[in-house]
């Protein structure tokens, strides 16, 4: 979690019960993540006492220190090193301290996390904007937005319905990747190294977030994939891009590997072929809501295989 902010409100007993449960879920996940936990307070803290350092009477303090240690003899060469550490760990405080307030300066965006794989999370924004979460999206955006742009930041897979506005263009920004929009409909994949946006409807512009002058814009059936410096723009059969949404698969001579692929983005299983040959068996279907076990009863009869679900991964065998 990197939410710093909400983990700080945490600490200062001012989060409501969602947020709380999400904390305190995070938490019990490892003790690295509670080790991370104390960390993040413990600088808190020192941050607040860097704020009154510059009022501070280093010779008074120092004068102190030493009554307090009881000192009546020091070396310059301790003295010097005795110092040289406090420089270091002022160094460090003024440094967390500036992260501290970078980290702050976000306390404007409200957090929202999708941890269930097997709910969607739909959020209205104050503009009517509807934003739908895919498993371990993370949604940050404001209570109210400024008055001549509409903002969020997104990190994950999300599908964004946004409410046309022409006086406030609404902008996504991911970990290398600046979406800007009016109004339209599209699905964002957004990873620390790769960004995946397609369009449903309306018009987009994917550009670099460290260049803009590098992007490109996108109508429906279109998608761009933003990966390292350049942007490409692609033509794609829309319908299964946002099935993960929807619940509705249109499968068309399908390869395996293709139907799996597109699974796993709606039900977050991994999956392996015990045979190389079984992953160019074709599957045509139309599916509508239909569970995972359903749709892996149909695979089955229909691409004559054997899929065995172990440990939230699907192996595919041939059918004996």
């Amino acid at each position: 979690m990197d939410n710093l902010y909400l983990l700080i409100k945490y600490y200062q007993k001012k989060v409501n019960a969602d947020e709380k449960l999400l904390v305190e879920n995070w938490l019990s996940e490892s003790g690295s993540n509670q080790k991370k936990y104390e960390q993040y307070i413990e600088i808190w803290n020192a941050s607040n006492k860097v704020k009154a350092l510059k009022n501070i009477s280093y010779e008074a303090e120092w004068e102190q220190i030493k009554s307090k240690a009881k000192i009546k003899r020091i070396s310059f060469k301790k003295t010097y090193g005795f110092w040289l550490r406090i420089a270091a760990v002022i160094a460090l405080m003024l440094g967390s301290y500036w992260i501290l307030q970078d980290k702050l300066f976000e306390q404007k965006y409200l957090m929202v996390q999708n941890d269930s794989r097997d709910e969607l999370k739909v959020i209205t924004l104050e503009d009517g904007t509807k934003v739908t979460l895919n498993y371990q999206a993370n949604l940050y955006y404001p209570k109210r937005f400024k008055k001549k742009s509409r903002e969020v930041k997104l990190e994950g897979n999300a599908f964004f319905s946004v409410a046309k506005n022409k006086e406030k263009p609404f902008s996504i920004e991911t970990e290398m990747t600046l979406i800007e929009v009016l109004g339209t409909s599209f699905d964002v994949r957004a990873g620390q190294k790769k960004t995946a946006v397609t369009v449903a409807t309306g018009k987009v512009r994917v550009s670099n977030k460290s260049n803009k002058n590098v992007f490109v814009e996108l109508i429906p059936n279109e998608q761009a994939i933003h990966e390292g410096d350049e942007i490409q723009k692609n033509k794609v059969k829309g319908d299964n891009y946002f099935s993960w949404k929807t619940g509705t698969f249109r499968f068309k001579d399908h390869s395996l590997t293709e139907v799996m692929e597109i699974l796993e983005r709606r039900f977050h299983f991994n999956h392996h072929f015990e045979n190389e040959d079984l992953k160019l068996r074709e599957l045509t279907a139309d599916l509508n809501g239909e569970t995972l076990d359903d749709i892996i009863e149909i695979i089955q009869i229909s691409c004559q295989v054997r899929i065995n679900l172990k440990s939230n991964q699907l192996i595919i065998s041939e059918n004996e």
